[in-house]
């Protein structure tokens, strides 16, 4: 088993640039439908698609097939129909962190990107929770089990 990690890991390494990630877009989402799945680990798939402008491999990890949720090399990013009006996280089992305005990038792709402290915070956690606020007035919640997260992620990056 360990082996088979270990060959299927340097596999990835081999096919997957370090590349900056940003929030979700159509077109974004669009280019991975069709893209080869180089891993998996539990609900997580990595993608592997090519830069048009510079021919750099990039890896994209989704949760279970859900397009709209995609992990990178530097951000978790949450498709949200509808716009953002704000956005509530939680980690694991702690307390909900305070409900937040959406950044600028955030309102104008409509969907959270979780980056910086909290894309770490993701990294060590097992389960993440999100609350939005959608621009027509809904509630949109979502719960991301992030269990095989950790070794996607180590697959991307």
């Amino acid at each position: 088993m360990l082996i088979r990690h270990l060959r299927a890991r340097l596999a990835t390494l081999a096919f997957c640039a370090f590349v900056p990630f940003f929030a979700s877009t159509d077109a974004a989402a669009e280019n991975l439908v069709g893209s080869p799945v180089i891993f998996r680990s539990g609900d997580w798939t990595v993608h592997r698609t090519k830069d048009a402008m510079t021919d750099k491999n990039l890896c994209t990890a989704i949760y279970k097939n859900d397009y709209g949720i995609q992990l990178g090399s530097h951000s978790l990013a949450i498709a949200v129909a509808d716009g953002l009006k704000s956005v509530t996280l939680r980690f694991d089992d702690d307390s909900a962190r305070e409900m937040r305005l959406p950044k600028r990038s955030e309102h104008a792709v409509s969907a959270i990107n979780i980056e910086g402290a909290d894309f770490e915070r993701v990294q060590q956690s097992s389960r993440l929770r999100y609350r939005v606020l959608t621009g027509t007035d809904n509630v949109v919640e979502g719960d991301i089990d992030l269990s095989g997260a950790k070794d996607a992620y180590r697959n991307i990056e």
